[in-house]
């Protein structure tokens, strides 16, 4: 599952590559449009933002939690979860810009980033699910030794989503040039 967000009125100096009919188009024809589509969104970047559901998260919490979480409705921050075609304003946009910059810049981002993976770096192991903490698995599967943990202990769930100053920054880029933002 990922996180396409469409800015609403980005400065647009050309027209999206129209997809073509991939019937009976070559292997070049196709990468050629694919690498048209890519140029598109890099000359645009107000245009169209995407992350999967493990970079989101982590990325869009911030946001409401450290960047806007004044400017921000309780209704935005929790729609901004699901991706259900939830509008965020220009003003609101641009705000998120604002203090994205500002944060990068003065190096909360920074320090936000690196408290991030220290607190994941601490989280405890956890109880294997899959084979219930015995790291042996007996079912139509797996016979013999877990292939989810190690000795009946994983990482913490929470270690799947990662967070990256790099994401934040070109997330900050496309909210400036968007014109306000759906998260579909």
């Amino acid at each position: 599952m990922g996180f396409d967000v469409y800015g609403k009125n980005p400065n647009l100096t050309y027209d999206r590559p129209e997809m073509p009919d991939f019937n009976g188009l070559s292997d070049e024809d196709r990468q050629s449009y694919f690498d048209s589509i890519s140029k598109f969104e890099d000359d645009h970047p107000g245009y169209y933002f995407r992350n999967n559901v493990w970079w989101w998260r982590p990325l869009w919490s911030y946001v409401c939690d450290y960047v806007a979480p004044d400017i921000l409705s309780e209704e935005d921050k929790e729609r901004g979860t699901y991706n259900d075609h939830h509008h965020i304003t220009a003003i609101k946009a641009n705000y998120i810009a604002e203090k994205i910059e500002e944060n990068h810049a003065s190096g909360k981002l920074q320090e936000f980033a690196d408290w991030y993976q220290v607190s994941l770096d601490n989280l405890p192991k956890e109880k294997c699910d899959i084979c219930d903490g015995s790291g042996v698995r007996d079912d139509k599967y797996v016979k013999g030794k877990c292939n989810a943990c190690e000795d009946g202990m994983k990482d913490s769930f929470a270690k799947s989503y990662p967070f990256d100053m790099d994401n934040v920054v070109e997330f900050g880029k496309f909210c400036k040039a968007s014109g306000g933002f759906e998260i579909g």
